[in-house]
């Protein structure tokens, strides 16, 4: 048996990871595995475009299509209580990913919610969007979904359930170029919107890579497993890694302006670099709860959350800040700053108001 050692983002302690782990159990077709620097035993299947996703290790191969076809998402009248991962603004619109394929959209700032039709039923783990309409989300089985329409519809780009590699997160500069990263190392890019995809290697090992965001100008950075901070200047096309004084996982990170960064992960563990993560100044969070997610506002002012109820806010840029525990104690996974200003938490039972942030 190979050995077990999934810590990717968004699946710590608590009850979050309780409820992902069963879809994790051995003998299920997201069981994670070893996979050696290199591997091209790879493939998938892209529903959306010309051609297959591309899959094989290196910079020009191609897959065959998966012979797992995808389930589509159930239409679930309590969907909008389900574990939810990930969030984002597409416009003024709020559109929010989670277990069993589950996309929610809300267009009150979070106080109601609709579930969207999803082409598969795979956890999804990461949302971006460009504009008020185009926008792509990630998750287990490698699987990619676009949507042209502010996420009324989406179409399936890529699904590779044998490579047994979720997608952990994605980010898009424009509508050609984008990034998905997850377990195992691994790196998908797209230039043509998502139609194909090649599989990349940042890193000579395989440790998972779990968030990746934009600084400032075409600075972009990718955190994972053993401190692990990877930064390229140019959009993406090369990658140097940073020394962190920090050796555990990084489950994900904001960026404050050009050159602030705050990173965060396991037990508590935060980061903050001011000078576009050259060198970094750890923070005293107070707490061991894993730290998931968060959101920072152009004046300075960032919420981070976690597990156990985690919420540090703090309104000097990330430099310091308040701890405080949700009475539910639910896991946190994300959170977001509405269009009106209101700070929306995302996790186990679904969106949650939490006031508002500048």
């Amino acid at each position: 048996m190979m050995k077990f050692r999934f810590l990717a983002a968004r699946l710590t302690a608590g009850a979050l990871s309780l409820a992902l782990a069963s879809s994790l159990a051995p003998g299920g077709n997201l069981k994670a595995r070893e996979m050696a620097a290199g591997d091209s035993r790879t493939s998938s299947t892209s529903a959306e475009g010309a051609g297959p996703g591309a899959a094989a290790a290196g910079d020009a191969a191609k897959a065959a299509a998966s012979p797992v076809a995808p389930i589509p998402a159930l239409i679930a009248p309590l969907a909008a209580r389900s574990l939810l991962l990930a969030a984002t603004l597409a416009g003024n619109r709020l559109v929010a990913v989670g277990e069993r394929g589950h996309i929610l959209l809300s267009d009150d700032n979070g106080r109601s919610w609709r579930q969207a039709p999803a082409p598969a039923n795979a956890t999804l783990t990461g949302v971006r969007f460009i504009d008020a309409l185009r926008g792509w989300a990630v998750g287990h089985d490698a699987t990619i979904l676009h949507t042209n329409d502010g996420g009324e519809t989406w179409a399936l780009q890529n699904f590779a359930p044998d490579w047994e590699q979720p997608l952990m997160d994605v980010l898009f500069d424009d509508a050609s170029h984008g990034i998905a990263v997850g377990a195992y190392g691994l790196f998908l890019e797209t230039t043509d919107g998502g139609k194909t995809w090649t599989r990349r290697r940042i890193t000579d090992d395989d440790l998972h890579l779990n968030a990746i965001f934009a600084t400032g100008g075409d600075t972009r950075m990718v955190v994972g497993e053993a401190g692990g901070v990877y930064v390229s200047t140019d959009k993406g096309r090369t990658w140097t890694k940073r020394p962190l004084p920090y050796e555990g996982s990084l489950f994900s990170g904001v960026a404050v302006d050009d050159r602030t960064v705050v990173v965060f992960g396991l037990q508590g563990h935060a980061f903050r670099s001011t000078d576009a993560g050259q060198s970094w100044q750890a923070i005293d969070t107070g707490t061991k709860a894993g730290l998931m997610g968060g959101v920072a506002t152009p004046d300075g002012h960032v919420v981070v959350v976690g597990a156990l109820g985690t919420m540090l806010t703090s309104g000097d840029g990330g430099a310091s800040f308040t701890l405080t525990y949700r009475p539910d104690r639910l896991a946190l996974a994300d959170a977001v700053r509405g269009a009106d200003g209101s700070l929306i938490l995302f996790g186990d039972e679904g969106p949650k108001l939490a006031g508002t942030l500048p």
